[in-house]
C-alpha cells in the first residue's frame, strides 16, 4: 500500500520510476542456446517475471511490458524461444530458465509471474505445474489449436488472466476463450475491444500486421499497464 501510494505521488510530481537495466545473456536451454534479455530493477526484486513470445517472433516484441514490470520491482527475462512449434520444448525452455535464474540472482524465495502471447502463451501455461511459488500465468490473446493445455489449464492452483482480442484467424478463432473456459474460478478474462493479435506484443511490426491487423498504440498501452497491474496485484505483500 505505502509503495503504490508512493509510486502514485511520484508520478503525480512528473518524477518517472527508476529507470531498470538490460544485459543481454546467452544461456544453454535444456541443451539448446537460447538468447535471453534479462531487465534488472533499480532495487532489490520483489518477483521474477518471465515473458515468452509468439510463434516466429522474439524477444524484440516485449521491450515495453518488460521495462514497465522491471520499473515495478520485478526482474525480468525475456527470451527467444528455441522452438517454432514444439511448444512442450518450450516450456521445458521456460522451465529451465526460471531455475537459472532464480540460482544466478538468488531468488529462492520471490513469487514467479509467467506471461506469454499468443503461443508463448501456451508455453507458459504448459509451464506453470514445474514452476516453484509461481503466482499468476497472464496469457496475452493465448493461441491453443488442438486442446494441448486442456489437463494443465483445468489444474492450475495459481491465479490466472487472459487478455484477448475478438476471434481471428491469427487466433485460431478466438482460442484464449477455451482455455480461459478450462481455468478454475480463481481467474480473470478480458475481451479488449476491436484490438489486433498484433496489440498484445507492444514492439509489433509489419510482419504481424500485414497478416493479423493494424495494431493501436493505445490498445497496446493498455495491455501493458494491465499486465503489470495484474502482475503486480498477485505478488502484493
Amino acid at each position: 500500500m505505502i509503495r503504490a501510494l508512493c509510486l502514485s505521488l511520484a508520478l503525480a510530481a512528473g518524477i518517472a520510476p527508476a529507470a531498470a537495466s538490460v544485459e543481454t545473456r546467452l544461456l544453454t536451454l535444456i541443451g539448446q542456446s537460447a538468447v535471453v534479455d534479462v531487465y534488472a530493477p533499480a532495487t532489490r526484486p520483489r518477483a521474477l517475471a518471465v515473458v515468452a513470445h509468439g510463434f516466429t517472433r522474439s524477444r524484440a516484441q516485449h521491450v515495453m511490458l518488460a521495462e514497465r514490470l522491471a520499473e515495478a520491482g520485478f526482474l525480468v527475462a525475456v527470451p527467444d524461444l528455441p522452438h517454432a512449434v514444439r511448444h512442450e520444448a518450450n516450456a521445458d525452455a521456460i522451465v529451465a530458465l526460471v531455475a537459472a535464474i532464480v540460482a544466478e540472482h538468488k531468488l529462492d524465495a520471490v513469487p514467479v509471474v509467467l506471461i506469454g502471447t499468443s503461443a508463448g502463451g501456451l508455453a507458459a501455461l504448459l509451464a506453470t505445474d514445474r514452476v516453484p511459488r509461481l503466482a499468476l500465468w497472464v496469457g496475452l490473446d493465448p493461441v491453443d489449436a488442438f486442446g494441448q493445455s486442456r489437463g494443465i489449464a483445468r489444474s492450475l492452483r495459481a491465479p490466472a488472466v487472459v487478455l484477448r482480442a475478438p476471434s481471428g484467424a491469427c487466433n485460431v478463432s478466438g482460442s484464449a476463450r477455451r482455455i480461459a473456459a478450462w481455468l478454475p474460478h480463481r481467474r480473470m478474462e478480458r475481451r479488449i475491444a476491436g484490438a489486433s493479435h498484433c496489440d498484445f506484443e507492444d514492439t509489433t511490426d509489419w510482419g504481424c500486421e500485414s497478416i493479423c491487423g493494424p495494431a493501436d498504440a493505445t490498445r497496446q498501452a493498455l495491455i501493458v499497464a494491465e499486465t503489470v497491474r495484474v502482475a503486480r496485484e498477485a505478488v502484493a505483500d
